[in-house]
């Protein structure tokens, strides 16, 4: 009889998983951006209201930005023809915005075209970065308004900026910021003081879901906020997480923790999406960090943790009540892939963790981009 062996046995590689990661990763780190399309692309949407004709937010001016910080720009075009019909124009103004009046203006749903108006003047007189950390600064409360697609929109745009200040990428920030200030709402909880006791990961692990009861189903993603005034810890929770050390370290530490929650959770088409908003609200708020000062900078950090754990709170009985996906391998050129994919929030997720790992080399953001590639099918397979 041959005895047991009493040493570890030998991994078994598996060389078709490793040949994919490595494909993967490779591309990942040679992507570069491609602005060359992108104005043009902006032109397009410069009259298009940020509400699409089904109620929810226009992904257009983020997804477009994506694409071309991918390398993907020339793609953007034939994303805005199969668009198109979703899109609505702007409505007419009615009336100018007294910059002395702002605070009684914010989330007033139909001065959207007012506060655009607003921006473009601002932005005709002051420098752009100035404009932009004096609204982020005053919008941040409402990290959350139109799940978050405020933040992410004004975002995009500050990096297409970053690029290179031309016309077209001005207004896109007019807009975007139009778009926060227009439909600008907070969480309906109570804000407790930062006590900064507890990092990202266990923060999050004491965060408790809804009950069944109360808990939403699929829909739009504010629905799920509003039910947060039936989990009365919640503010309590999110107070304790600790903002302080090296701010870009911080928000990469807090990217690993938002994908880690979105392969924890996202195991449905629609369950990608609302995970998605985690994973790229940070990604969004790391990007407005480099243009604000400091103290703004942890106020976007601490507002992106709370976004993500208010997503955890209102949509993991939802996504609890299905079976974890299997584990899959990401494409060998995700940028390239999402592009064909077409789905707005693959665009934006694929771009938010490709420019995680470059940073950071951590393969959980590839393996992020290899979930949501498994779950979320591609348009002619649905």
């Amino acid at each position: 009889m041959t005895a047991a062996l009493d040493c570890p046995q030998p991994h078994v590689r598996n060389w078709h998983a490793d040949r994919a990661l490595s494909q993967a990763a490779g591309s990942a780190l040679k992507t570069r951006p491609d602005y060359r399309h992108h104005d043009v692309a902006l032109e397009h949407l410069d009259a298009l209201s940020p509400v699409l004709t089904n109620g929810y937010y226009n992904h257009a001016p983020m997804v477009v930005e994506a694409l071309s910080a991918m390398g993907q720009g020339r793609e953007a075009l034939a994303w805005l023809d199969r668009e198109q019909d979703s899109f609505t124009p702007v409505d007419a103004r009615t009336g100018p915005i007294d910059p002395d009046d702002w605070r009684e203006l914010i989330a007033a749903r139909g001065r959207y075209a007012d506060w655009r108006a607003y921006f473009q003047d601002a932005l005709e007189t002051q420098p752009w970065r100035e404009v932009a950390a004096i609204w982020v600064n005053r919008l941040t409360f409402g990290f959350s308004s139109s799940a978050a697609h405020g933040v992410l929109q004004t975002a995009h745009a500050v990096r297409a900026l970053q690029s290179d200040a031309t016309p077209a990428r001005l207004r896109a920030l007019a807009n975007a910021l139009a778009g926060w200030a227009s439909r600008h709402s907070s969480l309906p909880i109570k804000d407790q003081p930062n006590q900064g006791v507890l990092d990202f990961q266990a923060a999050l692990s004491r965060i408790q879901p809804l009950s069944d009861k109360h808990a939403p189903g699929e829909g739009a993603i504010t629905a799920g906020y509003a039910q947060l005034v039936h989990a009365p810890g919640f503010a309590e929770q999110v107070s304790l997480v600790d903002l302080s050390g090296d701010l870009d370290a911080r928000f990469d530490a807090l990217m690993a923790v938002m994908a880690k929650l979105f392969l924890s959770l996202a195991r449905t088409p629609y369950t990608v999406i609302v995970f998605t908003h985690a994973v790229t609200g940070t990604a969004a708020a790391r990007t407005l960090s480099q243009i604000v000062p400091d103290a703004v900078g942890r106020q976007l950090l601490f507002r992106a943790f709370e976004h993500g754990a208010a997503l955890k709170t209102a949509f993991a009985p939802l996504a609890l009540q299905s079976a974890p996906p299997r584990k899959a391998l990401p494409p060998g050129d995700p940028a390239r892939r999402a592009g064909r994919h077409g789905d707005d929030h693959m665009i934006k997720l694929t771009e938010a963790v490709l420019d995680a790992y470059r940073r950071t080399h951590n393969p959980v953001f590839l393996d992020v981009i290899a979930q949501a590639f498994a779950v979320l099918p591609e348009p002619d397979a649905r």
